[in-house]
């Protein structure tokens, strides 16, 4: 398996993922989210980490809300961010 940790959050609004894990690792995470149709056009950003895993582990939770209201304007945050 791959050395990913992170937090996957999902719901009917879609997918909201940060995770961390070696370069090989996280790309090859990408890769293979990328062979389903569904996720071709999805957005990637990445980061550099030097301190090992941002996250202690893994967890996938459906999330009643992926959008946050704050000051009477709305974040959607449905991407998935890498942390390499």
């Amino acid at each position: 398996g791959l050395d990913i940790h992170g937090r996957i959050y999902i719901n009917e609004q879609g997918i909201n993922a940060q995770y961390s894990g070696p370069s090989k690792h996280s790309f090859a995470y990408v890769e293979w989210l990328k062979e389903d149709d569904r996720f071709l056009d999805i957005l990637v950003q990445t980061s550099p980490a030097f301190n090992g895993h941002a996250f202690p582990k893994l967890k996938l939770r459906y999330k009643p809300s992926l959008v946050q209201v704050s000051n009477m304007f709305m974040y959607l945050h449905v991407c998935p961010c890498i942390f390499v």
